[in-house]
């Protein structure tokens, strides 16, 4: 008895016209990582706090607020007013543990549609968190997916602003995150 092995031969496919250049592409993030990413978040939410998934960040206009890590916040295209008001823009990179800028709230429900993703390390097990100076921490997954978190019950007439950090930054093992977003009122 003679046994032997059939080898069926898969045709080549051509690789991406960008690893074929030589550069990395990005994976994308599964269906089901942004419902797990989605489900603990919304278990995680303080009380005053609701999130909806946008999916996209849709597009920035007007000023838009730069944050970088130990750097000055720079912000193009604003007027001598815009720093203290909403709605405002804003963008972010290395960035591990910064405060946004100062406003003077002047409704009780806050928003902020951000999306975020890791620099360094690309896959974290850090978590990035969000915190409303009078408001309360989200967890914020770092997939890309944007989300608009909204903070009911603010007060009014009063300074705040919002916390970027990622969690458990100790003895070297920093993580650092991007992202983008815009505050708005509901």
């Amino acid at each position: 008895m003679t046994v032997g092995l059939l080898l069926f031969a898969v045709p080549a496919q051509a690789a991406p016209e960008s690893e074929a250049a030589g550069e990395v592409t990005e994976a994308a993030v599964s269906a089901a990582e942004i419902a797990a990413n989605n489900a603990a978040v919304w278990e995680s939410l303080p009380p005053n706090v609701t999130m909806t998934v946008l999916g996209e960040m849709p597009e920035l206009v007007g000023p838009i607020d730069h944050y970088t890590q130990d750097g000055p916040t720079t912000t193009t295209g604003v007027t001598a007013l815009a720093a203290a008001t909403v709605p405002y823009n804003f963008t972010f990179d290395g960035v591990h543990d910064w405060p946004g800028r100062d406003f003077k709230s002047t409704k009780t429900k806050i928003c902020k549609d951000i999306e975020v993703t890791w620099d360094s390390p690309e896959a974290s097990w850090h978590k990035f968190q969000v915190k409303l100076s009078k408001g309360g921490t989200v967890t914020v997954p770092t997939d890309g997916v944007a989300r608009s978190y909204c903070w009911s019950g603010v007060p009014t007439n009063t300074i705040m602003f919002f916390n970027y950090k990622s969690t458990n930054n100790e003895d070297g093992d920093i993580a650092f995150a991007s992202g983008s977003g815009r505050v708005r009122y509901a």
